[in-house]
């Protein structure tokens, strides 16, 4: 309670002598003193709270949009599926190379680097550095097409960086 204390009673000479030179003042430099002060607050306001918010409400709008175009492209690959499949489309050059080796030899003609490849009898638990989504769907789409691999479980999250995401989990097997 003491240090509260002490510390008005030092800010009481302060005061005062904020007072007498406010008081010495002529109106007009009274009048011109406050409206600087109530300008530099409203600056100080405006540099602290909305600069920084309306920087970060552009950087939202603009993952938004990049969220949303990503988001049309998948749906239009979806439609893409369901017409194939709805035409009757069939897998062709189906291969009984094994799995891995074809997994390997497919991440490589799309631009994909494997970084773990584990064996699971009839699945493959891969592991991939951060792929760009639509080199991600293609691969997978031929590996289904082309090669009857299927994709059991996929676990995918967004990252930072737009059109790449994190493959948390990939299970892939012969359909």
């Amino acid at each position: 309670m003491s240090f509260i204390a002490s510390t008005i009673g030092g800010l009481k000479p302060f005061w005062q002598s904020i007072s007498s030179r406010w008081q010495q003042l002529s109106q007009r430099e009274q009048w011109l003193t406050s409206a600087a002060l109530i300008t530099l607050f409203v600056w100080l306001i405006w540099q602290g709270l909305v600069t920084p918010l309306s920087e970060k409400q552009a950087i939202a709008e603009k993952k938004l949009a990049t969220s949303r175009a990503q988001l049309s492209l998948i749906q239009q690959q979806a439609e893409q599926v369901l017409s194939l499949k709805a035409a009757g489309a069939t897998a062709r050059n189906i291969s009984n190379a094994p799995m891995d080796q074809v997994v390997h030899q497919l991440a490589g003609k799309h631009q994909l680097m494997i970084q773990r490849v584990q064996n699971r009898g009839e699945m493959l638990d891969i592991d991939l550095a951060n792929p760009r989504f639509d080199k991600l769907i293609d691969w997978l789409t031929t590996l289904e097409q082309q090669h009857r691999i299927v994709v059991k479980n996929i676990q995918l999250e967004s990252t930072d960086t737009s059109g790449f995401v994190e493959v948390q989990r990939l299970q892939l097997e012969r359909g």
